[in-house]
């Protein structure tokens, strides 16, 4: 996803090995400069920003993260041991020193500047979540605080935060306070460390496996989960001062570098070549980091291992080994200004066209230099005492802290360039009304079965607070989805008001509502949302009425399409019982589900409507019309919307399924909505009143689903699914 930092340079060493005699240890060998590893770093940094930029181009670019970790490991490992004839106290002040001054210079630059950009280019609306970001980044927790706030579905999207690339600097951060303290506490002599650490890295790697499978978000973002990546490469270095071979035989006093094969070329290009194929194919939703991760960790432990030839060279092409070991050099610098470039264009003009990947390249290389050049390398070899330079250091932290905070609050929203400040007000999201229809306990928060929770007598909806009443004999609408059927509510409000009928509501969030399919969620089989689909039409059939109906919505475009908006495939998961299966397979099995619940709904005369998914946006309305005049689109709804061919076939698909499922039973339905939400084959994400239609790029907003509540009449009119006119104009409750 995002790519983690090069910590280390040429100055920092590798200690020589301690003799098993009561001698004095000899000297602590320097860690010659490796110019393979700086070109290591630089593929790595350069796969990360080309997936960044369009992850079409690389799909597992995000993999130089992993590069990264298994790198640093290595040689903060060496930076610790050529220290070794220090006492405790100075091998741990000199290291967190190094790291301080390493780290914080530039990362302190880049949090400020980028703080700045977000008070000028980002709606004020979206910038506080952002600048909490920014400063959990400033004392390396924004991994743990974008763990939290990942449980926000209706969070801003990931892509549009210019800080969140911070995470991956916060597991190393965590991991660079820990492990110096666990080698002295384990000992670090090679034959004492070495058992110890394996273990340590075996721990991690399950935990990191467990994780994987049970909590993916706490795996890709936990330290913990992480530790087995950063600790491998240190455990690399100590088999090397062992000089270790894959005989399994340990030579003491011999020169850690691999020798023979070990350190040739067929050993290199084996390595280049594991590294290279996990840039491309590693899979970035399944099954990562464990054990997503481990071809680029192998690869990258074969090419340190393997190092360069006798005359330096580790590539065929010297122009081509210049200009990796540049990138590598930079590397650090390139990976904390990329990710802000890349932001804030996706904000203002887009990051679709070549003159748009070019800006961005440009940029980026740009900042990255001059902070490398008159930033990072000057503060870092910088004459300055410790004593002073922490002084230096710390004041610089709590100034950074202060400015960002004030341009959080006191000053939010007033240096903001943009031509909308609040593109989609708070009053239009319906994920933020409480209660969403006045007068009722219905919203989201009350009316659903949180996420991870199983499906039981004791957790599910409870509709006495999560219904609307109607007029006596005119029925219900019992509304079930995920947030998809809850975006309707304002649009059945509308109906109800004039038909009499009662609503109920239960949800789930991100759950298709098909009794055998499991989907996906959080990276992980969603089980219990298929429960809740059973248990909920088990529910409806025992307490709904003759003539009463039950509407479906849900997020059908992801869960039952083939393409997304950018015309990708969907490669979201679905299963059945163990078995993944297509996309076609999915609708095939989704329509027999669909047709067996509704021929039980007919033989108790309840009618079903299932709702064709609105139309997807590319992008967030809260982006496009933060700078239309930077957009350079013909209109008002190309500012947002896919284009018309990707958007009809997406919409096909759905309404396809929908209709399979309704034929021939005529207590089945469908409402698509679709043609009352584009305007020439575009997605119209606001009417020319100014009147804003979707609140984000898949979910409608207030004011668009009210203006629903007209066809939607229609639709049930013209279907028989209104109650009788006496029923209508009877007096309601109270």
């Amino acid at each position: 996803m995002t790519a983690s930092v090069a910590v280390s340079g040429p100055s920092e060493g590798i200690a020589g090995e301690r003799s098993g005699s009561r001698q004095p240890p000899p000297e602590p060998k320097a860690f010659r400069y490796r110019p393979d590893i700086d070109a290591l770093r630089g593929v790595a940094v350069i796969a990360v920003f080309i997936f960044h930029l369009n992850e079409h181009w690389l799909p597992g670019g995000f993999v130089g993260v992993d590069v990264f970790f298994v790198i640093s490991g290595y040689v903060v490992t060496g930076s610790l041991l050529s220290h070794g004839g220090e006492s405790i106290g100075q091998r741990l002040r000199g290291f967190y020193m190094r790291r301080i001054r390493r780290l914080l210079p530039n990362l302190l630059l880049t949090l400020a500047v980028t703080a700045v950009g977000v008070a000028l280019l980002i709606p004020p609306t979206e910038t506080r979540s952002l600048y909490l970001t920014a400063v959990k980044a400033i004392y390396g927790w924004s991994n743990n605080h974008l763990l939290q706030s990942s449980a926000d579905y209706f969070g801003l999207d990931s892509s549009l935060n210019p800080f969140v690339h911070t995470w991956s600097l916060g597991v190393e951060e965590q991991f660079y306070l820990v492990f110096p303290l666990l080698l002295i506490l384990i000992g670090s002599g090679a034959r004492r460390t070495l058992p110890m650490l394996l273990v340590l890295i075996g721990v991690s790697l399950a935990a990191s496996a467990w994780w994987t499978t049970h909590a993916p978000m706490s795996a890709f973002f936990l330290m913990p989960s992480r530790f087995w990546e950063l600790s491998i490469g240190a455990a690399l270095l100590l088999l090397q001062r062992r000089s270790f071979s894959l005989e399994g035989r340990l030579r003491p006093g011999i020169s850690w570098a691999p020798v023979g094969w070990l350190r040739g070329r067929h050993l290199r290009w084996l390595g280049w070549l594991v590294v290279i194929a996990s840039l491309v194919f590693t899979p970035e939703r399944q099954g990562f980091p464990t054990p997503g991760a481990l071809p680029a960790v192998l690869g990258t432990l074969l090419l340190l291992h393997a190092g360069s030839e006798a005359d330096g060279r580790f590539l065929p092409i010297r122009s081509l080994e210049r200009l990796l070991i540049a990138l590598g050099l930079l590397s650090y610098s390139l990976y904390l200004w990329h990710w802000p470039v890349v932001t804030f264009l996706r904000w203002t003009t887009g990051l679709e066209r070549p003159w748009q990947y070019l800006l961005a390249t440009v940029l980026s290389l740009g900042l990255a230099w001059f902070a490398y050049r008159f930033v990072e390398q000057p503060l870092r070899r910088s004459p300055l005492p410790a004593i002073p330079h922490l002084g230096v250091t710390f004041a610089s932290v709590i100034l950074a802290w202060v400015g960002i905070d004030a341009l959080a609050h006191p000053y939010r929203g007033r240096l903001f360039l943009g031509s909308n400040s609040d593109p989609v007000p708070k009053a239009e999201r319906i994920s933020e009304l409480r209660p969403v229809i006045p007068g009722t306990g219905i919203s989201d928060g009350e009316c659903g079965v949180p996420t991870w929770e199983d499906y039981g007598p004791d957790s599910r909806t409870d509709f006495g607070p999560c219904s609307k009443p109607g007029r006596p004999g005119a029925g219900e609408i019992f509304l079930l989805g995920d947030s998809h059927a809850h975006h309707l509510l304002p649009m059945l409000d509308g109906v109800t008001d004039r038909t009499g009928q009662a609503i109920s509501f239960s949800f789930k969030s991100s759950c298709l509502i098909s009794p055998s399919l499991t989907v996906s969620f959080d990276k992980k089989r969603y089980e219990p949302c298929r429960t809740f689909a059973a248990g909920e039409l088990d529910r409806a059939l025992d307490r709904l009425r003759p003539g009463d109906v039950v509407v479906i919505a849900t997020w059908f475009n992801r869960q039952l399409g083939d393409i997304t908006p950018d015309g990708r495939d969907n490669d979201f998961p679905v299963y059945l019982g163990s078995r993944r299966l297509s996309p076609s397979e999915v609708r095939s099995r989704f329509v027999a589900d669909i047709r067996s619940q509704a021929r039980r709904l007919a033989s108790r005369g309840i009618q079903l409507v299932l709702v064709v998914d609105v139309p997807m946006l590319a992008r967030d309305p809260v982006v496009c019309d933060a700078w239309p005049r930077l957009a350079l689109q013909g209109t008002r709804a190309a500012l947002c919307s896919g284009t018309p061919a990707l958007t009809a076939r997406m919409q096909r698909t759905v309404a396809v399924t929908l209709a399979a499922a309704a034929r021939g039973l005529p207590n089945v339905h469908v409402f698509d909505p679709t043609p009352l939400l584009l305007e020439q084959g575009l997605v119209r994400h606001r009417l020319t009143d100014g009147t804003v239609v979707y609140a984000d790029s898949h979910h409608l907003s207030v004011s668009g689903s009210r203006m629903l509540a007209e066809p939607f009449h229609r639709f049930m009119s013209a279907r028989g699914l209104l109650p009788s006119a006496q029923a209508i104009s009877a007096p309601g409750p109270g």
